[in-house]
């Protein structure tokens, strides 16, 4: 399969699991990430950022349209031995943002790997998860990814496909209780 085929297979598994894929430009981003953010109407207006993981100068770029549209930006702080959250601004975020380096298409599922600042609960925790990767990130599917492993492989990966899904026993489905009700995903062309 063609990476252009691998792709699009991925949008259409993500978008079946719920995940709102767009393909944008690097020049695009910061307007299209504004208007999604400004739809975002739970105070108090926090967003959780990655720390580390980022290409060169986008975690800036995200960091300044986040402020422009009146966020407050909690990231996790470096320490001695790690890095570590401010948990009650965290918990307070209504909206965590990002990198996803690699991403499956047969599952639709982003893969996040553990790592110092990488900001795993930023995805996680808040109600809107927005996730932003290369077009080139897109693999077939898990093996391709730990066959494309240099040395050893993280010590946690997180799949994510669509937003937090669960049922009660009358097998009714809530989505949002145990994870983020929306998950927004920018593939940079």
């Amino acid at each position: 399969m063609s990476k252009p085929e691998i792709v699009e297979r991925y949008i259409r598994m993500a978008q079946a699991a719920g995940t709102d894929v767009e393909c944008v430009s690097g020049a695009e981003l910061p307007g299209r990430l504004a208007e999604l953010l400004g739809a975002v109407n739970k105070p108090p207006e926090i967003a959780a950022l990655a720390a580390s993981g980022w290409p060169e100068g986008l975690r800036e770029t995200v960091e300044a349209v986040l402020v422009s549209s009146g966020f407050e930006v909690t990231m996790p702080r470096k320490e001695q031995g790690g890095y570590s959250w401010d948990r009650d601004r965290l918990a307070a975020a209504s909206v965590g943002i990002v990198w996803c380096e690699r991403y499956l298409a047969d599952t639709g599922s982003l893969v996040l790997a553990s790592g110092p600042g990488m900001g795993g609960l930023a995805t996680l925790l808040p109600e809107i998860s927005i996730v932003l990767s290369d077009a080139k990130g897109c693999l077939e599917d898990l093996a391709d990814f730990f066959r494309q492993m240099e040395g050893a492989p993280p010590s946690r990966i997180t799949l994510v496909t669509g937003p937090s899904r669960t049922g009660d026993i009358e097998a009714t489905m809530t989505k949002g209780v145990h994870g983020p009700g929306k998950v927004a995903h920018f593939l940079l062309l």
